[in-house]
């Protein structure tokens, strides 16, 4: 009789250590997915922010475009200018990158 209740103890006692696993699991699944729904938020801020921008962009462009020949005439200076830039970017880095 004594072992049969020294047996049940220590399976009482196994089962409480594996349900207090599972609980930390629990809780740590709960904690990974509220930083996962933060994360998850910030980047769809980060996005909407990213879409009003390439909005507003998109209509600077057609209104620039669309306008007369002054401003067409900028927007090629401006697009000859980030082309030059670019060239002398991979110039520079392409020479540090041979030292």
């Amino acid at each position: 009789m004594h072992t049969l209740e020294s047996q049940n103890n220590r399976q009482s006692e196994e089962l409480a250590a594996k349900v207090s696993r599972l609980k930390h699991i629990a809780f740590d699944i709960e904690k990974e997915t509220n930083e996962q729904n933060r994360f998850l938020n910030s980047m769809h801020l980060d996005f909407a922010t990213a879409r009003n921008f390439l909005g507003g962009s998109a209509r600077h462009f057609t209104h620039v475009m669309s306008s007369g020949r002054g401003d067409r005439r900028v927007m090629c200076y401006l697009i000859g200018a980030i082309i030059l830039a670019f060239f002398f970017l991979y110039y520079t880095v392409s020479s540090f990158r041979n030292k």
